[in-house]
């Protein structure tokens, strides 16, 4: 491991999403996913959020992966942790800096609702669907309250919402993620609110 650091928007706190965990021989654990905010560099404190758990830790190194694609969503990277187990970690938690973030279930969003056509299906989405949230790799039960005076979101149209999640993740304004029917993504959307 590296003694890169990693960066997106710097002026902000350091927040990055977890995708993939690998534990590794000796009990070190590496954490892979991509940066939304702020940087972080070998010998930084941080703590992993979400899932109900807050736990410390200190980033041993850091990997960019630069073969990944550019995009919107900030650098792939890799952060080693020690004395943290890779069991103890969720998909759908992040990694931040310590005490920049708190977990929330109750956020607003805006939602497109995708057509048969798009690979979604013929079926309007009303106040109490409960899908499975699709967020930053984890999968998460949650429902759903459209916003006054909207009875039903057809296929085709975007809404807004107001949604509850079943467990505590950290929610920040922009970010995106779907709603999952069966094996099949039915809606797309993104944070426009954190509530509570």
């Amino acid at each position: 491991m590296s003694e890169e650091t990693a960066e997106a928007a710097v002026d902000e706190p350091f927040l990055m999403s977890i995708v993939n965990v690998n534990s590794l021989p000796g009990g070190d654990t590496v954490l892979f996913g991509r940066i939304e905010r702020g940087s972080v560099k070998a010998g930084d404190d941080v703590e992993i959020v979400g899932a109900g758990k807050s736990l410390p830790a200190t980033c041993a190194g850091v990997e960019v992966d630069r073969t990944a694609a550019e995009g919107g969503d900030g650098k792939a990277v890799a952060v080693l942790l020690r004395g943290i187990a890779a069991k103890d970690i969720e998909l759908g938690q992040v990694l931040a800096k310590p005490g920049s973030f708190t977990a929330r279930t109750t956020f607003k969003a805006n939602i497109y609702v995708l057509s048969a056509d798009e690979g979604g299906r013929d079926a309007s989405i009303t106040s109490g669907y409960r899908p499975r949230f699709v967020i930053r790799g984890g999968i998460i039960d949650g429902s759903i309250k459209l916003a006054d005076g909207i009875d039903r979101a057809t296929p085709g149209e975007n809404t807004d919402l107001t949604a509850t999640l079943d467990r505590e993740i950290v929610l920040v304004e922009g970010l995106r993620f779907s709603f999952q029917h069966g094996p099949g993504i039915v809606a797309r959307g993104a944070v426009t609110e954190v509530v509570s």
